[in-house]
């Protein structure tokens, strides 16, 4: 049994013997909890002989629970040739797909995706696509103690995995007196994981272990009692991928950040946004606005270079030519005219806004799927953004990577577009343009298959690593200003401001209490919901009062959002005239 790439299963083969085999059931570990199971079914209908997995996983992730699931079904023909078919389902609409080799064109495999898109892989020499042969290998592997290398395909992700183990003895397990324990590692993709492996020569594989993002995952059959040390650890699978940072009051308007690495550094990509430093030291700094030259050109017309090429193509996770795109492409109206730049900022603060349901239970959406239903989290947005600008002729990428957000540190997807020999990192999630400073980029996806995503990767490479921020000056405070290194400044008459801790406070003489004011992104419809629109009276500045949680978010222009805490309405209305506050970017 093995992880994929998506955290499902993606299972080995079953023996085929006789007209039936029983039902196989595995069950699933990680960090400790249940999450989910497989099961696999074998038979043979006269000459043709059939394969059906099912896989499953059930997540919680912020208090919502993610429900993915792989139906696949494999068969073979006397002549040996092989047809798979399978659906994805990690939210509403599935990925779904068939796929068929031939033994008279061994090198190659045909898949055809549910969206009509055909495609030919080549296949390694020596690989694995009919699941029973691997199992065959396995357990030959065991019954003569011998090392074990292995080619396979994922149909699922598109991905071909490798399988290198060695034999390291018997080690009986309850009801499998002959199992023999591996170890060695699997590659999927990029990425590399340590793997233990117990295979009876009677029944097959029996037990899995390897590490995902920092956590144990044993997946085993349901015979096998429950691992003794089976014990939830605090928090939940996702919660346990997010790092503590300590808080600074302007953290989203920082341009530059000095991070220092400890433990095991990944091989990050360098940038103008990130760059190596001495000591384990990463400078990430936030994207410069567009020259005059990048800020004026146009979109692809027609034949695309080829180095942009890939970055305005469809895709099962980017299908922009499909009609759903007409609708969504009438309520962007974008003008006829617009430069890159210009197209990939409206397309950025439209994907915020056509999202107004911010959910963390969509486990990967297309955007296809995101237009139907708009509701999801940063890949949901991140995949609707690059089709939307693929289709306005801008070619767009995803990033995975990491994202600091207040106090924490986190897993994030966001979008790069292509202006002249750069790409400018943009974020619809929290509609920026261009993106934050704090966020470490582990690299950059065509969005071509699910494969390419690389979730796993930025999940492995967080569990090795702390990054702790570089302590810089505390904002500077004189008389009724404070100000910050990078040019933020604000100021209000009469005002007394406090930072300590990493917060800032700010009274003002003749109220009563005082208020805690923090930089943060724009909210979204959720956050506001039941708010008090308001505008300054004089400074025609936006504002939206809470009256149930007394806090105030005030629009200061160019993406630049203010939170204060403990405000009443009468306040409210005298800090959106009287606060100064910058209302372009720094």
């Amino acid at each position: 049994m093995r992880t994929s790439l998506l955290g499902l299963l993606v299972l080995s083969g079953l023996s085929l013997l006789g007209q039936e085999a029983p039902l196989r059931t595995f069950r699933q570990w990680m960090g400790g909890q249940e999450v989910g199971g497989a099961t696999r079914a074998a038979r043979r209908d006269g000459t043709v002989e059939e394969l059906r997995e099912r896989q499953w996983i059930a997540l919680s992730r912020l208090g919502q629970e993610i429900h993915q699931e792989v139906l696949q079904t494999s068969r073979r023909e006397t002549g040996g040739a092989l047809a798979f078919s399978w659906r994805l389902q990690l939210s509403t609409e599935p990925f779904e797909g068939r796929a068929e080799w031939s033994p008279l064109t061994p090198g190659l495999l045909a898949i055809h995706q549910a969206n009509g898109q055909s495609l030919q892989r080549e296949v390694p020499a020596g690989a694995i696509l009919w699941p029973g042969d691997l199992e065959a290998r396995l357990r030959d592997a065991a019954r003569l103690v011998r090392p074990i290398h292995a080619v396979t395909f994922s149909f699922p992700t598109q991905q071909w995995s490798t399988l290198q183990l060695q034999p390291q003895g018997p080690a009986p397990l309850p009801g499998f007196p002959d199992t023999v324990r591996f170890t060695g590692q699997e590659s999927q993709g990029p990425i590399a994981m340590p793997v233990e492996l117990w295979i009876s020569p009677a029944a097959g594989e029996v037990r899995h272990r390897t590490e995902l993002g920092g956590m144990d995952m044993l997946t085993q059959r349901s015979e096998l009692p429950p691992p003794v040390s089976a014990q939830p650890a605090a928090g939940g699978v996702f919660e346990r991928t997010l790092q503590k940072l300590p808080p600074h009051p302007f953290q989203p308007w920082v341009s530059e950040w000095t991070l220092r690495a400890e433990g095991a550094l990944p091989d990050l990509p360098e940038d103008g946004q990130q760059s190596r430093q001495s000591g384990g030291r990463w400078r990430l700094r936030r994207a410069p606005a567009p020259t005059a030259e990048e800020a004026a050109q146009m979109p692809v017309k027609g034949l695309a270079a080829p180095d942009e090429a890939r970055y305005l193509a469809s895709s099962p996770l980017v299908p922009f030519q499909d009609p759903a795109f007409d609708g969504l492409m009438r309520r962007l109206g974008a003008p006829a005219g617009l430069t890159r730049w210009e197209l990939a900022r409206r397309v950025n603060t439209f994907v915020f806004e056509w999202i107004t349901d911010k959910d963390f239970s969509v486990g990967f959406a297309s955007a296809r799927e995101v237009c139907h239903r708009p509701r999801g989290d940063c890949t949901e947005h991140g995949v609707l953004a690059v089709a939307l600008l693929r289709r306005l002729g801008v070619p767009a990428r995803g990033v995975t990577g990491w994202v600091g957000l207040g106090e924490l540190l986190g897993l994030h997807f966001w979008v790069e577009v292509r202006l002249r020999d750069r790409w400018v990192p943009i974020d619809p999630t929290f509609d920026q343009a261009p993106a934050s400073a704090l966020r470490i980029k582990l690299g950059d996806t065509d969005l071509a298959d699910l494969g390419s995503v690389g979730w796993e990767v930025a999940a492995t490479a967080l569990s090795g690593v702390r990054w702790i921020p570089e302590q810089g000056p505390s904002p500077a405070i004189l008389g009724d200003a404070v100000t910050d290194p990078g040019g933020i400044h604000l100021r209000l008459p009469k005002g007394h401001w406090k930072s300590e801790g990493g917060q800032l406070r700010l009274h003002q003489a003749g109220t009563a209490g005082s208020w805690r004011v923090q930089a943060v992104i724009r909210p979204g419809e959720a956050q506001l919901k039941g708010a008090i629109r308001m505008a300054g009276a004089r400074s025609h500045r936006q504002g939206w009062w809470l009256p149930e949680s007394r806090l105030l978010y005030l629009d200061l222009g160019e993406g630049r959002w203010l939170q204060l805490d403990g405000v009443s309405e009468s306040e409210a209305y005298d800090l959106l005239d009287q606060l100064a506050a910058p209302t372009s970017s720094s």
